[in-house]
């Protein structure tokens, strides 16, 4: 027994080595593409580490210390208007009612500038059936008509022609007035700064006031909120001229408080020089935009309008603005929509009530005494 097991024992080791040694021969590489294989990954590991700390350093390292000392780009941030279409044509054949295409030029003496900005007058409803179906001599009817006068103020990286769907809802109760800022569309270029946006705006109001002897009610969204607010409080501080209404359609508090929430800025946030190289530089440059403080220097009413989804503004700066209008005693009406609707920044013109609540805005602001 003890030799057949000793034989037994020599098969095996025999037959495990000789598996080996074929093993050996069929697959020579295989230890060597295994090697390969794992060098090829590590070189893949590095190299998209390597990608993206690059990624990171541009985009939170680079660009951020760029866009401390660059003017153009803090300006395209603040005032975006890529893309937008620049032929007047394009603005003169819209398929939609009643409307005139036209521009408007001021003369800056003290800069020597001329600046042309490029408007709509839209007809109230009832005068655009006559139009449609006759002739309306659009002067006339900007200076005569029974109908309140809307400056409309529109949005960043927005032309006057992108807003026709709020116009049809506008157009029930208002005879409009929309404009876009220097820069943008086929307004003439010119330096975009918020003084001097805001010169022109005073300019426009004041070609508007000349030429029609119905109120006037200014209608501002998003960044145009924040820009009419400030044209309503300049006209009435610095010139003695009072609006009828203001509307704040989806505002922001200040651009300090916009810029820690905006989608896309907020990515920044949480860098520890954030304040130094996003915020301050535009400080710095007069990108202000502090709707808080010209708020509290009016006595015009004050509608404000926000959505409790908008994903642009947060509502709660749509409530602090409310809070602040409420403290000069003077007409503040609130509406906020709630987030099930879907409105988000920039659809609350669809909203069923809102017909009634413009009404009742004009009702409550026709009830006071200028």
């Amino acid at each position: 027994m003890s030799r057949h097991r000793q034989f037994r024992e020599y098969c095996l080791v025999n037959d495990c080595e000789t598996e080996a040694e074929d093993n050996d021969v069929l697959f020579p590489d295989l230890e060597k593409q295994k090697c390969n294989i794992q060098k090829c990954i590590c070189v893949t590991f590095l190299t998209l580490v390597g990608l993206g700390l690059v990624v990171f350093l541009l985009i939170f390292i680079i660009f951020p210390l760029i866009f401390m000392s660059s003017k153009t780009l803090q300006t395209d941030l603040v005032f975006t208007h890529f893309n937008l279409p620049k032929d007047p044509k394009y603005f003169q054949t819209r398929h939609f009612p009643a409307y005139k295409n036209r521009y408007v030029t001021f003369n800056y003496t003290k800069d020597n500038e001329n600046q042309t900005l490029g408007m709509w007058q839209i007809l109230p409803v009832n005068l655009a059936y006559d139009e449609l179906y006759g002739s309306v001599d659009f002067d006339e009817a900007l200076l005569n008509s029974n109908y309140n006068v809307l400056i409309y103020f529109h949005g960043t990286g927005e032309a006057r022609s992108y807003n026709e769907g709020k116009y049809g809802l506008l157009s029930y109760f208002f005879h409009i007035i929309t404009f876009d800022y220097r820069s943008y569309a086929d307004s003439s270029q010119g330096e975009l700064t918020e003084d001097k946006v805001i010169d022109d705006c005073i300019e426009l109001y004041k070609w508007v006031k000349n030429r029609t002897h119905s109120d006037i009610y200014v209608w501002g969204h998003s960044l145009g909120a924040a820009l009419a607010t400030r044209t309503v409080a300049s006209l009435e501080n610095l010139y003695g001229v009072k609006t009828k209404g203001l509307v704040i359609e989806s505002g922001f508090t200040t651009l300090h408080d916009e810029l820690y929430v905006h989608p896309y800025v907020k990515i920044f946030t949480w860098l520890p020089w954030f304040n130094q190289v996003i915020v301050n530089p535009l400080y710095n440059n007069g990108f202000i935009f502090d709707t808080v403080s010209h708020l509290l220097t009016i006595t015009s009413p004050v509608m404000v309008l926000h959505a409790e989804d908008d994903n642009e503004i947060p509502c709660s700066f749509g409530r602090k603005l409310v809070y602040v209008a409420e403290t000069r005693n003077i007409t503040t009406i609130y509406h906020e929509f709630d987030g099930k609707y879907g409105y988000k920044h920039n659809y609350l013109y669809k909203d069923p009530f809102m017909k009634l609540y413009i009404m009742n805005f004009i009702d409550e602001a026709s009830n006071r005494i200028l």
